[in-house]
C-alpha cells in the first residue's frame, strides 16, 4: 500500500511538472505571436493599447462622478470632455513655449562658446583639454544637439499623438461595452465565466491602481520640474515638464533623459552655484517621486524586476518607437498582474517578480 501510494505521489509530481512546463511553453508561444502581431499590426495595436490604458486612467474619476449623479453617460462625458480639454489647451501653450525655446537657442549657443572658451583657458588640472577641442564638446552638449534632440522626440510623439482619434473611437467601444463583454463572455464559456470573473476583478483593481499611481506621480514630478526650471529662468521650462511627463513611463531611465537637457541648458545660462543649486533640486525631485511617492502610491504588488522592464522597454522601442518604449512598461505591467492572478501562469508572475517575497 505504501509502495502504490509513494508511486502515485511521483506520478503527480510529474504531472505537475509537465502542466508547468505547458505553461510555459503556452506563455512563450502566445508572446511570440504577440510579438509578430506588434510589428505587423501596429497601426491598429498601439492605437488600442493606448485606449485600455486610457480606461483605466478615466475609471477612478469616472466611478467618482457616477456616484454622484447616477448617470453613466454625464460621468463618462464629464471625464473624457475634461480629457480633450485639458490636451488641447496644452497643446497650444507647448506650442508657444516650444517656439520661445527656439529663439532662444541662438543666445544659448552664444552663451555656451563663451562658456567653453573661458573654461579651456582655465586651470583644470588637465580637464581644460577637454573644453579646447569645441567640435568633441559641441557634439556633447552643444545647445543646437539638444533642440535637435528635443524636436525629435516631439516629433515622434506627434505622430503618437495623431492616433488619437483611432484611440478615442477604440475608447469609446471600449465604454459602450464594458458591461456587455461580460455577459456576451458568460453566455460562450458559461464553464469558465466565473473564474474569468474572479481574475479579472481581482486584476482590475492593481491595474488601476498602477495606472493612476504612474500617471499622479509623472505629472507631479514634471510639475516640480517645471517650476524649479521657471524659477531659475530656464527657457522651454514647459516643454521639459511635458518631457517629464511622458519620458518618465520609460522605466528606469526615462526620468533621467528628461533631466538632461534642462541641465545642460542651466550650466549654460547659469552661474555656478546657481547651476549646483538647480542640479540638486531636480535630483531630489526624482528621488522623492520615484523612491518614495510612487512606491506608497501603487503599493508593493506591482514590483516588477528591472531587468524584465529594461528588455520591455527595449522590445517596445523597437517596434513602435518612443511611443512604444512610454507605453511598454505599463503594458507589461499589466500582464504581470493578470499573470499573477491564475494559478497556472504564476510561476511566469513570480519569474517577471523584483521580489518573490512580495508575492
Amino acid at each position: 500500500m505504501g509502495i502504490l501510494k509513494k508511486n502515485i505521489m511521483e506520478e503527480l509530481s510529474k504531472v505537475g511538472i509537465d502542466s508547468k512546463r505547458t505553461t510555459a511553453a503556452s506563455v512563450a508561444i502566445v508572446g511570440l505571436v504577440v510579438y509578430l502581431s506588434m510589428i505587423h499590426l501596429q497601426s491598429i495595436l498601439m492605437p488600442l493599447a493606448i485606449a485600455v490604458l486610457l480606461f483605466f486612467m478615466i475609471k477612478p474619476p469616472e466611478q467618482f462622478i457616477y456616484e454622484k449623479v447616477g448617470n453613466r453617460f454625464l460621468s463618462y462625458g464629464t471625464v473624457l470632455l475634461t480629457f480633450i480639454v485639458t490636451v488641447y489647451f496644452t497643446s497650444l501653450f507647448l506650442y508657444e513655449n516650444l517656439s520661445d525655446f527656439i529663439e532662444e537657442v541662438p543666445r544659448i549657443t552664444e552663451a555656451f562658446e563663451e562658456k567653453r572658451a573661458n573654461l579651456a583657458d582655465s586651470n583644470l588640472y588637465g580637464l581644460e583639454v577637454i573644453f579646447s577641442d569645441a567640435e568633441l564638446l559641441a557634439s556633447v552638449a552643444s545647445p543646437s544637439n539638444i533642440e535637435v534632440f528635443v524636436l525629435g522626440i516631439l516629433g515622434t510623439l506627434s505622430g503618437f499623438f495623431g492616433t488619437m482619434i483611432t484611440v478615442l473611437i477604440f475608447l469609446l467601444f471600449i465604454v459602450l461595452e464594458e458591461h456587455t463583454i461580460a455577459q456576451r463572455f458568460g453566455a460562450a464559456f458559461p464553464n469558465s465565466y466565473e473564474r474569468a470573473k474572479k481574475i479579472v476583478s481581482e486584476s482590475t483593481e492593481s491595474i488601476q491602481a498602477y495606472v493612476v499611481s504612474k500617471v499622479t506621480c509623472s505629472a507631479g514630478q514634471a510639475l516640480v520640474m517645471a517650476i524649479i526650471l521657471y524659477g531659475f529662468n530656464v527657457p522651454g521650462w514647459f516643454l521639459f515638464g511635458i518631457l517629464c511627463f511622458l519620458l518618465d513611463f520609460i522605466p528606469i531611465l526615462g526620468a533621467l533623459f528628461a533631466t538632461i537637457p534642462p541641465v545642460i541648458i542651466g550650466v549654460i545660462l547659469l552661474d555656478p552655484g546657481m547651476a549646483l543649486l538647480m542640479i540638486a533640486l531636480l535630483i531630489g525631485n526624482q528621488q522623492v517621486f520615484g523612491s518614495f511617492v510612487e512606491p506608497n502610491l501603487s503599493g508593493s504588488k506591482i514590483g516588477i524586476s528591472p531587468f524584465v522592464l529594461l528588455l520591455t522597454v527595449m522590445l517596445f522601442s523597437q517596434v513602435w518607437g518612443i511611443a512604444g518604449a512610454i507605453i511598454g512598461a505599463p503594458i507589461i505591467i499589466i500582464a504581470r498582474l493578470i499573470l499573477d492572478e491564475n494559478e497556472r501562469t504564476r510561476p511566469v508572475a513570480l519569474m517577471m517578480a523584483n521580489d518573490v517575497e512580495e508575492e
